[in-house]
């Protein structure tokens, strides 16, 4: 029996030692014909220009830090392309046409302060603050320029389509415009609910947009007031796209900066245009690569809206509103120089916010001359 048991040990560990060996040499011979490498990864560039690590346009937003801030039952957001180092003038619209109103968001979209940039250090702590305290700041990680608004623009939607696919309406604007957003509003309201009273400010100032917009497809709605057709391209300056871009001597339509709505189909369509949007394609003016050449690559297009816009050099909105109830977008003495000192600047915010809060609460809706 100990003999037995002596030989049955024996052939037990020699039948280890060979399961061990050939484990061992499958391994060495495995790795030899098929050798294994670890993952590579892209580490996140912040301070980008207009140069992606692949062929495809990458917008680089931290959503660990830029959390949620809306309600989700709110119907429209209204964001804010701004500068970083714009501190003040985000101030002066949270007191004035970006001050709170019911079941609406608004949001600034920022970028990185440059490194080269007086004072970066002391902008990013300003920044961080104003996400303390207002929860109402974006920050994409790359570096502001004119040629890097088209990642603020793209930023916003997938913001938006990650935190609130679900919040039905968006309108874009510019920190550098006057914007009667309770107009906007009001025009969200009608989108959501159909209906418009027959005493409300659109129905007696402009009846037939209301009628357009109870009508309209609500899945493709995307509309601003300022519908661009045979725009010429230019080839230099910072207008300039290229003729590898874009060959042809008309720019694709497109709608102007200064405002447009759309629905959360749309700004769906558009987010996931951009993910396989070739950079080498790309036009770097917001407007004109958002509503023109994304828009053409997610099959959809900005159509005019009928609300008013004025591109002015006059600094005065707060006069051209008064006598002007539909005007709805002003540009700013910040959007077209002049206008004096900086605080005479932001008074023409706070003059045109009482002439907007008087046109819609007074009770005939006169105002008086300016």
């Amino acid at each position: 029996m100990w003999f037995i048991r002596k030989n049955l040990a024996s052939h037990a560990y020699a039948i280890v030692f060979f399961i061990l060996f050939s484990i061992c040499l499958y391994i060495t011979f495995y790795d030899k014909k098929f050798p294994t490498t670890s993952p590579i990864s892209i580490p996140l560039i912040t301070g980008r220009t207009n140069i992606s690590p692949g062929p495809y346009l990458d917008v680089h937003l931290d959503l660990a830090t830029n959390w949620a801030m809306c309600q989700k039952h709110d119907y429209l957001i209204i964001y804010v392309l701004s500068t970083i180092t714009n501190v003040q003038r985000r101030q002066v619209i949270r007191s004035t046409w970006g001050s709170k109103q019911k079941d609406v968001c608004f949001v600034f979209i920022v970028g990185q302060v440059s490194g080269t940039t007086e004072n970066a250090g002391e902008y990013q702590l300003k920044i961080n603050n104003e996400k303390r305290e207002h929860h109402d700041v974006v920050q994409i990680d790359h570096f502001e320029s004119y040629a890097n608004v088209i990642y603020k623009e793209i930023a916003a939607l997938k913001w938006a389509n990650h935190f609130y696919p679900d919040i039905p309406f968006l309108f874009k604007t510019d920190d550098d415009l006057i914007v009667d957003t309770i107009l906007v509003s009001s025009i969200g309201k009608v989108l959501v609910t159909n209906v418009s009273l027959r005493d409300s400010f659109l129905v007696q100032n402009r009846p037939n947009l209301v009628s357009t917009i109870i009508s309209s497809n609500r899945e493709t709605f995307f509309r601003g007031g300022w519908a661009m057709d045979y725009q010429p391209t230019l080839r230099s300056g910072k207008f300039g796209v290229s003729e590898k871009v874009w060959p042809h001597a008309v720019l694709p339509h497109y709608c102007s900066g200064f405002g447009w709505f759309m629905s959360k189909n749309i700004r769906e369509h558009l987010v996931n245009a951009s993910l396989i949007y070739p950079i080498e394609k790309a036009a770097w003016i917001g407007d004109v690569f958002v509503s023109g050449f994304l828009a053409n690559a997610a099959n959809v297009k900005c159509t005019g809206l009928e609300i008013d816009f004025d591109q002015t050099n006059s600094a005065n909105c707060s006069c051209l509103m008064v006598n002007n109830p539909m005007l709805t977008v002003c540009s700013s003495s910040f959007h077209s120089g002049g206008g004096g000192t900086e605080m005479e600047r932001y008074l023409e915010y706070q003059k045109a916010w009482q002439v907007i809060q008087l046109r819609h609460n007074s009770s005939d809706r006169k105002i008086g001359a300016c």
